[in-house]
């Protein structure tokens, strides 16, 4: 196959929807000697907010001199996002030849291999033949039959936070949903956790004390304190660093750089990083995570946020009326339907002078008739596109140079709007 045949079979998998389990993952592993035995790992669960920690845990780490790989889902533009070590991409190459090696395998499971089973196996192979000093992986969904999870001594666990979501295969209720987060927890593994719910922290408590890990609340153990001029101080477990700065937007980024800070420091004492606070500062001020409050363009003003749950897009609101004051918001908005699209939706539209509705490309996608009709509840301008490309254009065409183009609901949505702009 060549890299684009291997695309569309990795792709095709995905046809195959969500099986939640580890027998296809640790099947694909066994074959290839248990390579996810041979990485130190951080292993990363929650319902918002662990990409951008990941990016400020794998900036700081860097900065420190390690080598550090990361695995994340899903990608904005190419596949090749999903799987990275020292800031470089796997290559168009590297995924032909690792597909051709685990293909045989994963046809000769009886059970259906998903695409999330066969891509995490890749990482894993990928990951144990670089040798980074550190491997941060991000779960897919829910935690204890995510395929991640086949990793069973992590130096590190972290659940950012846990708001309901994909409640058909992680229960209807918060701390159904957590005890799905928590499966991610390990023997004498600490959590480094930004949970504030006092049920779900106090479940969350109990298990890992079960397990003999330590664990480390946001609001506990660490905190913060903001300034009015944006920056921010930390209070950690043994060290403080004041006045840091950072590049993305919204304050709840601050708590999430308060967890990588957090996360920083029992690695520190397990001795895998130095505490330098100059390259912290500096890592914390670079670190960027695309899709995430993202600026594209000027006159007017278009951002692109992933805000993709209600949880989400409740963090969203505050920093969207801060950049709406005093102009018309043009909403672009689009979603995926196993999301709880109505919410959403009544969260973000009073907010809006106008709505374009949308879809990406996928069969998941929310029909844009069903937007349409929660956001005529809240607004009385709203238009019907059926491609990214057409809201973009009917968003431009709508817009003055001193109006606000913002585009939010999904990450896949963001995925194509990217592609399409910078096309």
């Amino acid at each position: 196959m060549n890299y684009q045949e291997t695309l569309d079979y990795l792709y095709g998998l995905e046809h195959f929807g969500i099986s939640l389990g580890l027998e296809n993952i640790r099947e694909l592993l066994a074959a290839f000697g248990h390579p996810q035995q041979k990485i130190p790992v951080v292993h990363v669960a929650g319902s918002n907010g662990k990409g951008s920690t990941i990016s400020f845990l794998k900036d700081m780490l860097a900065a420190a001199g390690l080598k550090v790989g990361v695995y994340t889902s899903p990608h904005l533009r190419h596949f090749s996002e999903r799987i990275v070590v020292a800031d470089q991409p796997i290559s168009e190459a590297e995924i032909v030849a690792l597909t051709r090696e685990i293909k045989p395998v994963a046809d000769s499971i009886p059970r259906i291999v998903t695409f999330f089973d066969f891509t995490t196996a890749m990482a894993l192979l990928y990951f144990s033949r670089k040798c980074p000093d550190v491997v941060i992986l991000e779960t897919g969904l829910g935690g204890t039959l995510d395929a991640t999870n086949v990793v069973d001594r992590p130096l590190l666990t972290m659940i950012t936070n846990i708001a309901l979501e994909h409640e058909e295969y992680l229960g209807h209720t918060l701390l159904a949903v957590a005890a799905e987060k928590a499966g991610i927890l390990k023997p004498s593994t600490p959590l480094v956790s930004g949970v504030r719910n006092r049920r779900v922290r106090a479940f969350l408590e109990q298990k890992n004390s079960d397990l003999g890990g330590e664990c480390y609340f946001c609001g506990r153990n660490f905190r913060i304190r903001r300034k009015p001029d944006g920056s921010f101080s930390y209070y950690g477990l043994r060290h403080q660093w004041r006045d840091l700065h950072l590049q993305m937007l919204g304050a709840y980024q601050q708590e999430n750089a308060s967890l990588a800070l957090c996360a920083l420091e029992v690695l520190a004492e397990q001795g895998l990083a130095s505490l330098d606070a100059g390259q912290i500062r500096q890592a914390l001020a670079g670190s960027r995570w695309p899709g995430r409050l993202e600026k594209v363009a000027s006159k007017p003003d278009f951002y692109l946020d992933g805000a993709h749950n209600p949880h989400g897009v409740r963090a969203l609101v505050p920093v969207l009326r801060q950049l709406a004051k005093n102009r018309r918001l043009i909403l672009l908005i689009g979603a995926m339907k196993d999301k709880q699209v109505a919410e959403m939706v009544s969260c973000l539209a009073p907010l809006a002078t106008e709505i374009i509705a949308t879809r990406a490309a996928l069969d998941r996608s929310c029909s844009t008739e069903q937007l349409c009709r929660e956001a005529e509840k809240y607004c009385q301008t709203v238009f019907r596109t059926e491609s990214i490309a057409e809201a973009l254009s009917l968003g431009w065409e709508r817009a003055g140079a001193d109006d606000l183009l913002f585009f939010t609901g999904s990450l896949y949505c963001i995925g194509e709007a990217l592609q399409e702009i910078r096309q």
